[in-house]
């Protein structure tokens, strides 16, 4: 496995855009199968998420998919999933993967403690807090947008915001507000 072509169960999938000193990390369920073969997070044109994160002013820039790697540099950001394997819906991920997808999504934010954690929808920060964090489901149902009261290795703030997926989009108007508050408060 070389970091331009990572592998999980035999599928070509996306590097983690991961290193110490990062502003934010964004927290997707899984790639998409799209993503995926194109090389890069949030790829599929009808995806929201790059024309969102340009409109906030978190990059400093209008950016695309094929900016993922360089805004490390750029912008302090990073990427990463809850699980690796490349799917059509999220839903078709097992319990298991999920389940040691949240673990070492904890070790990756403990090891590498960037600044906020951003997690692109409810359901992804539900699973990661049952468990890495093993909070209970019910606590976690009721949390709204926003920033979380855990803090993951004593640092990272864990946000949720709502998902830039097409099946997501009654929520996109609502998601770049809550991108703009997140870029107002690293500001702050």
């Amino acid at each position: 496995m070389t970091p331009l072509e990572p592998w999980c169960e035999g599928v070509r999938t996306l590097p983690h855009h991961l290193r110490d000193g990062l502003r934010l990390v964004f927290v997707g369920y899984n790639p998409a199968i799209f993503s995926a073969e194109a090389g890069h997070y949030y790829a599929r044109p009808g995806n929201v998420f790059w024309r969102q994160l340009s409109a906030s002013g978190l990059a400093g820039r209008d950016v695309t998919p094929a900016d993922d790697a360089a805004l490390m540099d750029e912008a302090g950001i990073g990427f990463t999933d809850l699980c690796c394997r490349p799917t059509v819906r999220a839903s078709e991920l097992r319990p298991d993967e999920i389940a040691a997808g949240a673990r070492r999504l904890l070790g990756e934010l403990e090891t590498h403690t960037p600044r906020v954690a951003v997690f692109s929808g409810r359901g992804i920060y539900q699973h990661f807090g049952r468990h890495a964090l093993a909070l209970p489901a019910r606590e976690l149902a009721a949390r709204p947008y926003g920033p979380q009261p855990e803090r993951l290795g004593g640092v990272t703030v864990p946000w949720v915001i709502p998902s830039s997926s097409g099946l997501a989009s009654k929520w996109h108007r609502e998601r770049l507000e809550w991108l703009v508050r997140l870029r107002e408060s690293l500001e702050s």
